[in-house]
């Protein structure tokens, strides 16, 4: 009786005469694979840094409330208005981070503090980032408007 030997014989594959060379498969993946992650990266950093110069403006305008709240002897519109702008300024200026231009940062108040008893200070900026007319619209070069408001009331 002839016996074969299993591990030999069927387990083995059997070879292509033309086996094609794989070299190149690497470079097209990565090829196809990069332009997805660049803008992934890209994407999260004008996140992140949208964000951040939303925490900025959203603390400048609670320490402009806070300093156009505290009691003033004869304090009038003007003296609440320019000591929460002063305070916010100090906060975010040389804080927030734009590419090429720097932001135009608008401060509003309320119309009048002293009857309404409370203070609303409104700062506002357009952030443009890095490539957000690109992400946006391909068409228009114009950023994305950030705006926060912070209210308090009058000591």
């Amino acid at each position: 009786m002839t016996t074969m030997r299993t591990d030999v014989g069927v387990h083995q594959a059997k070879i292509a005469y033309r086996t094609r060379s794989q070299k190149g498969n690497a470079l097209v993946e990565f090829a196809l694979i990069l332009p997805i992650f660049l803008a992934l990266i890209f994407g999260m950093v004008t996140f992140s840094l949208a964000l951040y110069n939303k925490t900025v403006l959203t603390m400048a305008t609670r320490e402009g409330a806070r300093a156009g709240a505290v009691y003033i002897t004869n304090r009038t519109k003007a003296i609440i208005d320019s000591s929460a702008a002063v305070a916010a300024r100090n906060v975010y200026q040389g804080k927030l981070i734009s590419f090429g231009a720097g932001m135009p940062i608008q401060l509003d108040f309320n119309a009048d503090p002293i009857s309404d008893n409370f203070i609303t200070v409104t700062a506002s900026i357009t952030y443009t980032g890095l490539f957000w007319g690109f992400i946006k619209n391909s068409n228009s070069n114009t950023g994305y408007p950030i705006s926060t408001e912070s209210t308090m009331k009058l000591e």
